[in-house]
This record gives structure tokens, C-alpha cells and sequence, in this order.
């Protein structure tokens, strides 16, 4: 995707807004454009275009003849930018969007993938099965992720925000945090090196992208998912994603 969508964690918080230009494969004029902002996502979303999402996106925009132009944005002003409809399209926070716009005013498509939120402490130390435990606790987490933890956590645990998973990791080892609160998989990576409870996320979702319910952007979200779920169907996902792929049923 050329530059590409930027990389749920660190590049100083910033965002990356595409201008998706439809063609008439997609159902618009020529020189209709869509922009659409992603925040950062580990592994997912990287500044160097090489990140799973990307790849994704890029297979499932070829047979759509679109061009796609990076720009970049801090987090929080791209996130108010798609309050406001400054911005076409949100890459993520579906929930969150949800909740603050309406599910009515929304059109969103196929997942990119699907995530989980856990309770991770250092291996070797007992894992953290409720937020109840974390009371009295130094608990990270990723910036940007208390947009999804807050109706969790109700105000009950003071994150510690911390730019990245690899950060988070090295601040449990050296004892600075006593847990952490991160997403699967963003932080697969790191994964031997935390304890946690497989079988109890505490948040499970899909990244998509969300768009404002408008005709452009039911054709663009139309066309693309219908890609989406092709390469779903074919492996692509699996094969594009490795072992940051969680299953997901093709119609969520």
C-alpha cells in the first residue's frame, strides 16, 4: 500500500490518514476519494508499510483499481477528525465509535482480524485472572487502549500508559509494573515471556474499518469487504498473518 497504514503503540502517537481514490470498479466517480485514519497497531500497523493489516488491505485493494495516499496525523486529532467527519473512515476502535457516534450512523467492514484483551503478568508469577485482582496495583497499558478499557475497568485500576508492548514487557520484568493489560495479537511476540489466562479475555472484538454512513463510503466498505471475505475464504488471512492470525468465523 505504498506507505501504507501506519503502524495499537509508539511512533510518538501518530496516525496515518489514507485518501483512498475510488475508481468506477468501486462503485463512485472517478476522483472520489475516501480518507481513512489508523491508529497504531503493533505488528499490525507499522510506519514501514510492513505490517499484517497492510498486507491484507493492499491484496483485497488490487482488483479494486484504488490509489492510496499515506498522510499522517497524531492519534487523538484523527480520532476527533472522524467525530467531526473531517475524515471519511476509522481503522479500529469499532466499539469505541459505537458508543460515541451511534451504530446507526455507521457502516463498517469484514474484519481485519480479531483481538483479545488479557491480564499479563512476568512468566513465572501466577497469573491475574479478574480486574479485581489488580486493586493495589502498578497496571500498564498501551496508550490508546483505555478507549477500550475504560467501561472495563469503570474507573476502579489507574493505568500506567506505557508507548509500546515491547516497553510494557521490560518494565514487568524490571519490576516497574506488577501487570499489564494488553491485546492479543499485538503482543504475541512477547508472549513467553508473560503469564496469563488463555480462556479468560477481558475484551474480544474485531478491527475493522468504519466509515460514516454515506453512498461513497457504502460503496468503498461494499466493495472492500467483499474482497475481504474472499481471501478469507481462500487462507489469504492465515497466510498474510502468521501467527498474529486469531480465528474467527467468515460472518461475525
Amino acid at each position: 500500500m505504498g506507505g501504507g497504514l501506519m503502524g495499537r503503540n509508539g511512533c510518538f502517537r501518530a496516525c496515518l490518514v489514507i485518501a483512498v481514490v475510488l475508481a468506477s470498479g468501486v462503485g463512485a466517480h472517478a476522483g472520489q476519494s475516501v480518507t481513512v485514519a489508523a491508529p497504531n497497531l503493533a505488528n499490525l500497523i507499522e510506519p514501514d508499510g510492513s505490517g499484517a493489516y497492510q498486507k491484507l488491505v493492499a491484496r483485497a485493494l488490487e482488483p479494486l483499481d484504488v490509489k492510496v495516499e499515506p498522510v499522517f496525523y497524531p492519534y487523538r486529532r484523527a480520532l476527533q477528525m472522524f467525530e467531526e467527519s473531517q475524515v471519511d473512515c476509522l481503522v479500529s476502535l469499532t466499539d469505541v465509535v459505537r458508543q460515541r457516534i451511534g451504530n446507526e450512523a455507521l457502516v463498517y467492514s469484514h474484519p481485519l482480524g480479531r483481538f483479545r484483551f488479557h491480564i499479563f503478568t512476568p512468566a513465572g508469577q501466577p497469573p491475574i485472572e479478574s480486574v479485581r485482582e489488580l486493586e493495589d496495583r502498578v497496571v500498564g497499558s498501551i496508550k490508546g487502549h483505555e478507549l477500550y478499557l475504560a467501561p472495563i475497568l469503570e474507573g476502579a485500576i489507574e493505568l500506567e500508559p506505557v508507548r509500546s508492548e515491547e516497553q510494557a514487557v521490560r518494565m514487568l520484568q524490571m519490576g516497574r509494573l506488577d501487570a499489564l493489560i494488553a491485546a492479543i495479537p499485538d503482543i504475541r511476540p512477547h508472549l513467553e515471556q508473560l503469564s496469563y489466562v488463555p480462556d479468560r479475555p477481558l475484551l474480544e472484538s474485531f478491527d475493522r474499518i468504519n466509515c460514516h454512513d454515506t453512498g461513497k463510503n457504502r460503496a468503498f466498505i461494499q466493495a472492500l469487504s467483499r474482497e475481504l471475505r474472499r481471501l478469507q475464504e481462500k487462507g489469504v488471512y492465515q497466510e498474510i498473518m502468521g501467527s498474529l492470525y486469531v480465528p474467527f468465523q467468515a460472518e461475525p
